[in-house]
Order: structure tokens, then sequence, then C-alpha cells
């Protein structure tokens, strides 16, 4: 099975936990829903243990009944199940036994069948903005609240949409990656280091080894030298860090210290977005991009494809428009595709990170072939990115136990 993690959102962005997705990575050997649903449950522990956070996981009622969840007893996980599936009394009773045992439940749908179980009292229960109308969707959401319960709206896709739904009083959502609220300050001094960042990585994209440009732009910007002097000392051992950047380049030479770039961008993407899940995105994006796009004929350097993964969340983080950011940096024709409009390689390779990540599995399933990549290559790419850009902005591991 293909899988990936949608971001659960809270009143103040941030992200509290994920929503898990699965898809079989081949239609044509589909053995049903309750063999799939069975198939990404047997993912959901490692998956829990990579996010170190509350895992959503969509189940059915078979699974329910029979009880093949009772072995991930210590896992933080919500199980969904179809808020329909109560009305059948055996999967009720199941339901009814799993939470008086410590099993956490979340209703996909408005209950409008059999009352909910008193053990569901102040559970989840999602709604869907995609396909609810907006004042049905508001007065669900306050008759939802004012019994007690939790509701999370998924398939919010835009800023007016997100502004809603928090007026209504959700507490929780899910959707598109969407640009930073008003409330965030500009900072002018990191988006600038930020932008001097992209531009100086698109610079060398090519391939062609950094010189006394890069010393000069990473000894002279305050906030990038003190993200390559954290992201170097992070990894040394045995030996004294680098009290310099100067001193570290010299310890591990331009092409170490340009590599590091990537990750210090993408932390200052985090940082003027005011959302560090943003920046780590940002690197998880880049880091597949340079997976995957190895795949591709002929395959772009590497350092573009990281360059085309960090372009991808820029206009997230700094509230404009692909077409500005476009006018604003000075990028090479191919990268520059990755802004606008994303017919190269590069641009139809971000296509496809885009529909992974947000469970587009059609789409990541079409587009996959468009490029020649199966979609098995991209999964298992986005889930070692995933692993590795938590290492490189030294969040803490979850999974390392």
């Amino acid at each position: 099975m293909l899988v990936t993690l949608l971001p659960l959102r809270d009143r103040r962005t941030r992200v509290v936990g994920y929503a898990v997705s699965g898809h079989p990575d081949d239609v044509r050997t589909s053995r049903g829903p309750d063999e799939e649903a069975r198939e990404v449950l047997e993912a959901v522990p490692s998956l829990g243990r990579l996010v170190g956070r509350t895992v959503v996981v969509p189940i059915t009622p078979a699974l329910v009944r029979d009880g093949a969840i009772t072995r991930f007893a210590s896992l933080d996980a919500v199980w969904l199940i179809a808020t329909e599936a109560l009305d059948d009394p055996a999967t009720r009773r199941a339901v009814d036994r799993l939470i008086g045992a410590g099993f956490h439940f979340a209703l996909r749908g408005f209950p409008e069948g059999e009352p909910l179980l008193p053990s569901l009292a102040g559970s989840t229960i999602v709604l869907d903005a995609a396909r609810t109308l907006p004042a049905l969707l508001d007065s669900r959401v306050r008759l939802l609240l004012d019994a007690g319960l939790r509701p999370l709206v998924r398939g919010v896709d835009d800023r007016v949409t997100r502004q809603r739904v928090l007026a209504a009083g959700v507490p929780l959502y899910a959707g598109r990656q969407l640009t930073r609220g008003a409330g965030v300050a500009p900072d002018r001094a990191t988006e600038d280091s930020l932008l001097r960042a992209i531009t100086m990585l698109a610079a060398f994209a090519d391939g062609r080894p950094p010189d006394a440009s890069f010393d000069a732009f990473v000894r002279d910007d305050p906030h990038v030298a003190a993200g390559l002097l954290r992201s170097v000392s992070s990894v040394t051992t045995g030996v004294r860090p680098p009290r310099s950047v100067t001193q570290a380049m010299t310890l591990f030479g331009r092409d170490a210290i340009l590599d590091r770039l990537a990750a210090v961008a993408a932390r200052l993407i985090g940082d003027v977005a005011n959302d560090p899940d943003l920046g780590f995105a940002a690197l998880r994006r880049a880091r597949t991009c340079e997976r995957v796009g190895a795949a591709l004929d002929p395959a772009p350097h590497p350092r573009a494809r990281v360059v085309a993964g960090l372009l991808s969340t820029l206009e997230f983080g700094l509230g404009a428009s692909s077409m500005e950011l476009a006018r604003r940096l000075a990028l090479p024709g191919s990268i520059a595709d990755v802004l606008n409009d994303r017919v190269q390689p590069l641009g139809q390779l971000l296509d496809v990170v885009d529909a992974i990540e947000y469970g587009w599995w059609d789409d990541m399933v079409a587009r996959s072939q468009r490029l020649g990549i199966r979609p098995r290559v991209v999964g298992d790419a986005w889930l070692e990115a995933w692993r590795s850009a938590r290492e490189e902005l030294g969040l803490p591991r979850a999974d390392a136990t």
C-alpha cells in the first residue's frame, strides 16, 4: 500500500496530529476495502513512531468487529469509522466494548441515524467542507459543539474556508497547505536572508562548485551564518565544533556547506511563517525531489531538485504568489518553471509530490506514470525524506527506539 500523512491543525494553525491515508500501489491487485484497510493497519505502528503525534486511522466495520485493532492498544491512535456503520448493532457493540478498553474512535460524517453511544461523548466528528454547502456546514459545526462533540473539518483548501470554519468554532481542520495568516508579523530581515539563500542555492543548481561569492554570502548574512554553524555543529562528533562558518568551510569544504544550506533555508521558511512544521515540510519535499528526481530522464542535478522542493513551499511562508516570487528571485529557466507553469520535468515532479502530500491518489498515479516513475518509488522516497528531514533539522526522532 501507498500511504501518506495529512496534517491536522488546531485553531492556532499548529500541527497536532496526522490523518493516515492509504491507496493500493497497483489498483489491478486491489482486494477490497477490508483488505486494504488491513494493509494500512500494518503500517500504522511505524507511522506512529515516525511522526511522534496522534494518528487518525481509517478502519472498516469488519475490522472493528473482528478486533483487528486490539493489538495496537499502546499506539497513540484514533480509529476513524463511518458514522452510519453504527447503525449495525454488532458494530455498535464492538465500538462500545473497545472504547471501554481504552481505544479512541472518531466518526466520519454527521450523525443523522441512531443516537450516538454515550461512550462517544466528546468524540471527534469528521466533516467534509468540499462536499457540504457552507451554511449547512456552519450549522452542523454548531450543533456538534453544542452537543459536546469535536468537529474536525477536512477539505479546508483556501483561506476563506479556513476563516469561516474557525469563526464557526471548529477546533481542528485539515486540507491543503495555506499561506501564513495575517496575524503573523513580517520579519523583513529574515525574509531577505531566505531569498538570498534560495538565490544562492539556485546559482549553483547546475552542479558548478561554489566560488568566492558563496564565501562572502555565508560570512556576511547573520541569519544564514548562524544557521549553518548550528547545522554543522550538530554533526561534529569527537572534534571541537567550528567557531565560525569560515572555519567550517576550511574543515568540511564549500560543497558540504552548500549542501547544509538547504536545511538552513527550510528552517528560515518556517521562521518567516512562524510555523516550524512548514520548515519541516519544505525540507521533506526537497529531499523527496532529490530522491525521486534521480529517476527522471535526463535527471536534473541533485541541487536543482532540492531547490525545486524548497521553492514549492516558499509562497506559503512568505504569503506571496508564485508569480511575485518569480519576479523577486533570479532563477535559471528550468527552476523558474517550478514557480510558473510546471511543464518541465522538475515542475512535473513537484506535481507528483503535491499529490502524495495531499493524498490525491488518482492524480498521484497518473502523474507518476506521465513521468515514467512507479508510484511505489515516490511513496518510499517520501517516507525516507521524512526521516532524513527530521535528522537534518534536529527534530526529535520518535522512531529512534
